[in-house]
């Protein structure tokens, strides 16, 4: 399988949306071709080099991303926005192109997750998103969850704001149990941080004109 490569300081699981700011000629090329054919391309996390100007040498494993839609922005710039679809390999890393493209193939699942942990990442999950969801002022009435223990340490991966190495951890192992394991840590970090930030906006709208007796 062929995939034209977008490689970012930024890790893409399955199911995540991403939103790029485009402004270089080859991945503006490459957004264009993407579209003509109506094919995915491949972002992968850099390990040696820049987003920007210069080759950039990256790992492995990455994630293909569907594009959702594209907006013209100021300048040369367009707004591309994405979402996450399958696990791949690079078998083959080729620069004949403006923009860099491998030969691939798609990685799959293995293995499954303890019930009582898988169990404790949905609570966990769904604990994060209401925190995150109050401390945006909102309300998260039933947050829709995946079943699957690999799932679910994708979602963790997605929304944890965890460094680039681990996420690029989660990312590269297949095994889901195994998977979920190395997310809850990076899970419960998270939650962690959204009580803070929830206790704060909290504290926040309470000191507002008006809300004090």
């Amino acid at each position: 399988m062929e995939l034209r490569l977008f490689p970012l300081h930024t890790v893409l699981f399955p199911a995540m949306p991403i939103h790029l700011q485009v402004f270089e000629p080859r991945y503006r090329q490459l957004v264009a071709e993407c579209l003509e054919h109506a094919t995915p391309f491949g972002v992968v996390l850099i390990r040696e080099g820049e987003e920007v100007g210069g080759p950039a040498v990256p790992f492995e494993v990455g994630t293909s991303a569907r594009i959702t839609s594209v907006l013209p922005g100021s300048g040369e710039r367009i707004h591309v926005r994405a979402v996450g679809v399958r696990r791949f390999h690079i078998v083959a890393l080729h620069d004949d192109r403006p923009y860099p493209w491998a030969d691939v193939e798609w990685l799959a699942d293995a293995g499954a997750a303890d019930e009582a942990l898988l169990e404790q990442a949905r609570t966990e999950l769904a604990l994060l998103r209401r925190l995150r969801a109050t401390a945006n002022g909102e309300y998260e009435r039933d947050p829709q969850l995946p079943a699957g223990a690999g799932a679910i340490a994708d979602r963790i991966g997605a929304l944890a704001d965890a460094e680039r190495d681990e996420a690029q951890q989660v990312l590269e192992t297949l095994d889901a149990g195994r998977r979920l394991e190395l997310a809850m840590p990076l899970l419960r970090h998270a939650v962690k941080h959204a009580y803070a930030g929830a206790a704060e906006a909290a504290l926040e709208r309470w000191a507002a004109p008006g809300m004090a007796n």
